[in-house]
């Protein structure tokens, strides 16, 4: 159970805003309210000071710090300086320090010298309300289809030679003899006009690739677009995990990634991700071909919903492996019984407003 987010008084709809729980005066005022502090994102637009000021707070009021680590770079971010200042503060300061694959824990050890836990990532469909037979599925058409979103062209993501890799892979491809065509999708409102241009431009003089340009898609559109595919290429300069990778594993849709940061990690099953050096057309023409000349043996609605069922019984795997977080955190203060849920047991004599409370989870950024 997590404290609600505190929600500034001059927030306009729509407009993220970073926690104000990760304040040292909010969590002196409040130490009352919370057993520990697990903080996943949104620290990116303070100080280091402010961050190491956090750290401090909750170390004078004895609440542990648990700190997930999803990024070892910033896709928001070209210059990593100030970020790897905010991981160096939070990485030392945590208490317990968790991270999604075995990959990013090795690397945590190896420039930190601490010891992430890994805990998967979670699913990102929708269970609920996205059966396996509700989204469209390729079915057994002639042509494939493979798509690469570029967003709004983020720091982290490499438009002009991801595009330019994937028109040269496509035409290697098609000169094989595959039928192939590609989709590069494009937010109308970008950070870099100058590479949605020169994507533009690359586009239209290729054959078998064409740019859409269009809004951020619904959560239900973007759901039936990636379904739709026979393969999705990730377009990343830099990064560490994707969420983006998660959704397509939901919808079993094959994803082709580059082999940096620790995307192929995620997920380590035949298929379901296929690596590429981002500096080789052929590489990637290779890769595609891997993927799209073996699909799966399943069809896409049956990898649906064999995941789903994987999916939903990890979210078990997942909460306990967070409460055995959270007893090692609580336990490592030294200041109170553990119950076996992970929150520490109250005092029969202590005051109601000095009873400690359930963990504090900082808030998602604004951008998977």
């Amino acid at each position: 159970m997590s404290l609600p987010d505190v929600i500034p008084a001059s927030r306009t709809a729509g407009e993220w805003w970073p926690p104000v729980m990760l304040d040292p005066v909010w969590i002196t005022a409040n130490a009352g309210l919370f057993d520990l502090m697990h903080v996943h994102f949104g620290f990116e637009s303070f100080s280091v000071g402010h961050l190491t000021s956090c750290v401090e707070a909750l170390a004078s009021v004895g609440r542990p710090l648990v700190f997930t680590v999803h990024d070892l770079q910033n896709p928001q971010l070209f210059d990593q300086t100030r970020h790897e200042q905010h991981l160096d503060v939070l990485i030392a300061g945590a208490t317990v320090v968790t991270t999604l694959t075995t990959g990013a824990a090795r690397e945590i050890s190896q420039r930190w010298g601490r010891e992430a836990v890994v805990i998967r990532h979670p699913h990102l469909l929708d269970f609920n309300s996205v059966s396996a037979e509700s989204v469209p599925d390729p079915g057994e058409r002639s042509t494939a289809v493979v798509g690469m979103h570029l967003g709004d062209i983020r720091a982290g993501t490499d438009a002009r030679r991801a595009t330019m890799n994937l028109v040269g892979a496509v035409r290697m491809l098609r000169a094989g003899g595959l039928d192939v065509q590609a989709e590069v999708h494009v937010s109308t409102r970008v950070r870099d006009e100058a590479a949605r241009d020169a994507v533009a431009q690359a586009c239209r003089e290729a054959e078998g690739v064409t740019m859409f340009e269009h809004p951020r898609l619904s959560d239900d559109e973007l759901v039936r677009a990636l379904a739709a595919l026979d393969a999705n290429v990730l377009p990343y300069r830099h990064g560490t995990h994707s969420g983006w990778l998660e959704l397509c594993y939901d919808l079993g849709v094959p994803v082709v990634a580059p082999s940096i940061g620790h995307w192929l990690d995620q997920h380590d099953e035949p298929g379901a991700v296929v690596g590429f050096d981002p500096g080789s057309v052929g590489s990637l023409a290779a890769a595609l071909s891997q993927t799209l000349r073996h699909p799966q043996t399943m069809s896409r609605r049956a990898v649906r919903a064999e995941r789903r069922a994987q999916r939903w019984a990890h979210r078990g795997v997942i909460a306990t492996a967070h409460a055995e977080v959270y007893r090692t955190a609580l336990t490592a203060v030294g200041s109170a019984d553990v119950t076996s849920s992970g929150v520490r047991r109250r005092d029969r004599d202590m005051p109601d407003h000095q009873k400690l409370r359930p963990p504090v989870t900082g808030n998602t950024a604004p951008e998977t």
